[in-house]
């Protein structure tokens, strides 16, 4: 994979940002969908909802903003290896939103 300056990641994440929200905001129903795609898309965002009474508060609308950014400006500079452990690291918090441990989403 090429390597992009950090600059370049940051925006393709701030691009990815509105419309992975749109599509979490669409599953999540006006609280009565399945919040298959806010699992999907936004785990560690969704997981924090443990710490925060079952509910989504500011605190998980921050990291669900600042995730795709983030990720597009750590992975961008490093190429595959950065993909590989950003990848990685969003399966597993996948698999933790999808274990039942958020049984009440």
């Amino acid at each position: 994979m090429p390597k992009f300056s950090w600059r370049a990641g940051l925006i393709f994440g701030l691009c990815a940002t509105p419309v992975a929200l749109l599509l979490a905001l669409f599953s999540a129903g006006s609280g009565h969908g399945d919040w298959v795609l806010a699992r999907a898309l936004y785990p560690v965002p969704m997981l924090v909802t443990l710490l925060t009474d079952k509910t989504v508060t500011g605190l998980s609308v921050g990291l669900a903003l600042a995730q795709f950014p983030a990720y597009g400006a750590f992975v961008a500079p490093g190429g595959s290896i950065r993909w590989l452990a950003i990848g990685l690291a969003h399966l597993v918090a996948v698999a933790a939103a999808f274990s039942g441990l958020l049984d009440y989403y």
